[in-house]
């Protein structure tokens, strides 16, 4: 597994910046980045968030979100058998949504948990798993919409949250 220093120069050269570009956009040196890159200094977490946003590559959010959050993160697809193209991840998001909307409609919403069956409560984590596949299939869809139309993954999720704002959804 690769590094977070080498995560960003893959980052980095994805959108093509060069370390001394990017490190104008950042309160570091050049050379400073050049040893976060290579390993030979390790990337200070007050740092973390300042180069994820002046790099803005979509592959380079998903790997810092899943250092921060461990486990509790969506995974970039980057797998075998994961094709990039929207078209792809498009019937995949609705493949995904499919099978957890079935899930969901398969089980007893109103029975308070204290009196579930050990089989409903497994019923209820597969619907869990379900609907993680479908969150995590539509985020990454975001993303292959984002890198193929060039849109900034930090912009659009920053206009989005204020329309959860406007619409009462997050304060």
């Amino acid at each position: 597994m690769a590094t977070i220093g080498e995560e960003l120069a893959k980052a980095r050269k994805r959108q093509g910046y060069t370390q001394e570009q990017l490190a104008l956009d950042l309160p570091i040196s050049r050379e400073s980045l050049a040893k976060y890159e290579t390993g030979a200094r390790r990337l200070p977490d007050d740092m973390r968030r300042p180069i994820a946003e002046a790099v803005d590559d979509v592959e380079f959010y998903f790997i810092t979100w899943n250092e921060a959050a461990g486990e509790v993160s969506i995974p970039f697809f980057n797998g075998d058998y994961v094709d990039h193209h929207p078209s792809s991840m498009v019937f995949l998001v609705k493949q995904e949504t499919d099978e957890a909307l079935e899930q969901l409609r398969r089980v007893c919403w109103f029975k308070p948990v204290h009196m579930r069956t050990e089989t409903e409560r497994e019923d209820m984590q597969k619907v869990v798993f379900e609907l993680l596949d479908a969150a995590a299939s539509t985020i990454n869809l975001v993303a292959v919409v984002c890198r193929e139309y060039g849109f900034s993954m930090k912009k659009l999720f920053k206009q989005w949250r204020l329309t959860l704002k406007a619409r009462r959804l997050q304060k």
